[in-house]
């Protein structure tokens, strides 16, 4: 085992008896400690959801419809998920995060390639990227994001725009999981 190996994180429970009076500081506790401060600082995100409830067409284009999320500390997106409750009869629905700087000023989407729904989808389609885990899912119909941008710092910000919709479509929004980092 190296120094610079990684101690898995673990999310366990510390007993009496590892912390009892008198007892001496241990590789065990110390482990213990290791594990779950990985655990947290892996695992631990804050989300923004961005909602559209009802016929959402309407939101097509505006800026801000449902807030904006400002980055207090640096953080990192490390996860989105999507959904649509009701299909349309035609279209695409795409979601874009576009991210302002901290002066204000729009740079661009966090995308290479938008999460995308399709009126091929079926009603209450549900997707996810996690780029923590790697893991992916996704159903007929959806596009999976490919994200351009992760890493923002302190006073930027990110914004949702619907840069598409499904004629007849109702009811979706889409997720971003992140956290803050050095």
């Amino acid at each position: 085992m190296a120094a610079s190996d990684l101690v898995n994180a673990v999310r366990g429970i510390f007993r009496l008896g590892d912390i009892a009076y008198r007892r001496a500081n241990s590789e065990s506790i110390m482990s213990k400690f290791a594990a779950q401060s990985n655990f947290v600082n892996k695992y631990q995100t804050d989300i923004k959801e961005y909602k559209l409830n009802g016929l959402y067409s309407v939101a097509t284009g505006i800026t801000f419809f449902d807030g904006v999320t400002h980055f207090f500390y640096n953080s990192e997106i490390v996860g989105v998920s999507f959904y649509n409750g009701q299909s349309g009869s035609s279209g695409t629905t795409t979601f874009d995060i576009k991210w302002k700087n901290s002066s204000g000023i729009t740079r661009g989407s966090i995308f290479s390639t938008t999460p995308k729904i399709s009126s091929s989808s079926s009603a209450e389609t549900v997707a996810f990227r996690n780029l923590e885990t790697g893991n992916d899912f996704t159903a007929t119909g959806v596009t999976l994001p490919v994200l351009s941008k992760t890493e923002f710092l302190e006073g930027e910000s990110i914004f949702m725009e619907l840069s598409g919709a499904m004629s007849g479509a109702a009811n979706c929004g889409i997720t971003i999981f992140y956290r803050p980092i050095d």
